[in-house]
Order: C-alpha cells, then sequence, then structure tokens
C-alpha cells in the first residue's frame, strides 16, 4: 500500500483514503501500519484535467502487476463543507453534556458543552464507541478529578471530562496529527490550561489518574492493561471501548490480572468495558 499510495503522490494526488471493500472500516491502523483489512480499496482524488493512463501505469509499476478494478470517475465541482454542515446536529450525551460543531448554538446553554471543528475527520462523537465514552463520562462525578485520556485521537473525551468539571486531563496518542487536533480542539474550548498533551514518551512513570479512559482496539487494550492500571490512583475509575460485542469476554480475561472489568453498555454491536483496577495478588 506504502508504494502506491507514493506513486499516487508522486503523480499529484491531492487526497489519499484506504478503505474496506466490505464495508467501513472498523478503526483506522496506526500510522504506518498495515491497514487491517484482507483486501483494501485505494481511493485517490485529482485535479479533473489529469490524464488516466499514465496513472494506470504507474499504480501497476508500484504495485508490480496490472489491478483488476481500476476505475476513474468524475467528481462534479460542490459545496462539500457547506452540505456537510447543514446535515450536523449537536449532540447529547447524558443529561448535560452536548457535542456541537463551531457555529451551531447548543440547544441548552447552560450544559457542559464540547465544540469542535465540522470538518473534522475522526473524533467528532459520532461514532458508537465514543458515544459510549461520553454517556460513561457523563454519569460521573468529575469534580477535583484527575483524567487520562489513553489514545485520545481528536481529544473529545478529555476535553468532555474537563467541561464536566475534571480539575485536569492528560491526553495521550501516538500520532502527532492527533496530539495536534487535540492541541487544537483544547484552544477552541478555552481549556488548553488543563489539559496536557503528551506522547507515550510525555507521560511520566509516577503520574497517577482517578479516571482512565481508552477507546481504541481490543487487542491493543489487552496489550496495553498493565500500563493503565499502573497509571491508576487506588480506587480509580477505568473504561474501555474500541471492542466488538463479540470481542468483550476476551478483553475482559485478558486485562483480568490489572483491572476487574464488567460489560456495562453497548451501542451498534460495540461495547463498554467498565471498572476499577484489580486488587494485588
Amino acid at each position: 500500500m506504502a508504494a502506491i499510495s507514493a506513486a499516487l503522490e508522486a503523480a499529484g494526488a491531492l487526497a489519499i483514503s484506504l478503505g474496506d471493500p466490505g464495508g467501513d472500516p472498523v478503526l483506522e491502523p496506526a500510522p504506518g501500519a498495515t491497514p487491517l483489512w484482507e483486501e483494501v480499496v485505494v481511493t485517490a482524488l485529482f485535479p479533473g484535467a489529469t490524464p488516466v493512463a499514465p496513472l494506470h501505469a504507474a499504480i501497476a509499476a508500484a504495485a508490480g502487476v496490472v489491478p483488476a478494478d481500476l476505475t476513474a470517475t468524475i467528481v462534479e465541482e460542490r459545496d462539500w463543507v457547506g452540505e456537510f454542515r447543514e446535515n450536523l446536529q449537536p449532540l447529547r450525551f447524558g443529561s448535560r453534556l452536548w457535542v456541537c460543531p463551531e457555529g451551531i448554538p447548543c440547544p441548552d446553554p447552560a450544559a457542559a458543552i464540547i465544540t469542535l471543528e465540522p470538518g473534522l475527520a475522526f473524533g467528532s462523537g459520532s461514532h458508537p464507541t465514543t458515544q459510549l465514552c461520553l454517556e460513561w463520562l457523563a454519569g460521573l462525578d468529575l469534580e477535583r478529578c484527575q483524567v487520562l485520556d489513553f489514545g485520545c485521537g481528536s481529544g473529545i473525551l478529555a476535553i468532555g471530562a474537563l467541561a464536566l468539571g475534571a480539575g485536569g486531563a492528560t491526553a495521550l496518542d501516538i500520532d502527532p496529527q492527533a496530539l495536534q487536533a487535540t492541541a487544537d480542539n483544547a484552544a477552541r474550548n478555552h481549556c488548553s490550561a488543563r489539559l496536557t498533551v503528551v506522547g507515550p514518551a510525555g507521560l511520566a512513570a509516577d503520574a497517577r489518574f482517578d479516571v482512565v479512559v481508552a477507546n481504541i482496539l481490543a487487542d491493543t487494550l489487552i496489550s496495553l492493561a498493565p500500563v493503565l492500571a499502573r497509571h491508576c490512583r487506588s480506587g480509580a475509575r477505568v473504561a474501555l471501548s474500541g471492542i466488538l460485542t463479540g470481542q468483550s469476554v476476551r478483553v475482559r480475561e485478558g486485562c483480568a490480572p490489572w483491572l476487574d472489568l464488567d460489560a456495562v453498555a453497548g451501542h451498534s454491536g460495540w461495547a463498554l468495558l467498565v471498572g476499577r483496577p484489580a486488587a494485588p495478588r
């Protein structure tokens, strides 16, 4: 995939995306990682006058073979941003937390409000796993709590915790673009002073939190369980998502040496596991 993407970029692609031919992808692969699908659809956007034949040749050279399903489609110029904005609506989580696109007023101005850029590509609150985590956070008393958002993406969970009254939050991700998006969203929500944005190496070994939330992938959560537990204060509350319902038991068992978890909620085939650090054995 890397060679094909590089060839398309060298040929003048304005944008390149990888997708699952069987439907929506479960989650995006980590930066630099191989996509999670057995087959991958590569879509590239070029200026309208770009000749197609040289693109086919570039793809064939990069792939080593001529791909079977090469198609080219003319995309009419439209006001994509305007159309996207027209379909946006504020989303409510629990009784007191709203996620509102920038420029669209919240129906409840007195509520805890997260304001996000309408063009945000990920972490907008629309995915079921994000919704499960936000609903959970909205049900907690976060006053004076320190919150860790592990795998923060857009920072929506950390920013939501701060909007709900948390004393401070730390947002961690391996993707520099996610860290930049989180910093931008924190500035948009006027909470930069209470939010620490770090990569994995930036989290102090002795950092401890009252609330830890991680919305990633099942196998990654299992491997991270000892790390998450190590950063929990005694009695801390933990929520894990990014887990398909059928993976719940495996994740609970895999995390059991470090975290005591129960499946407490589900949405559209996704599960939320909630618990506390396991007692020392």
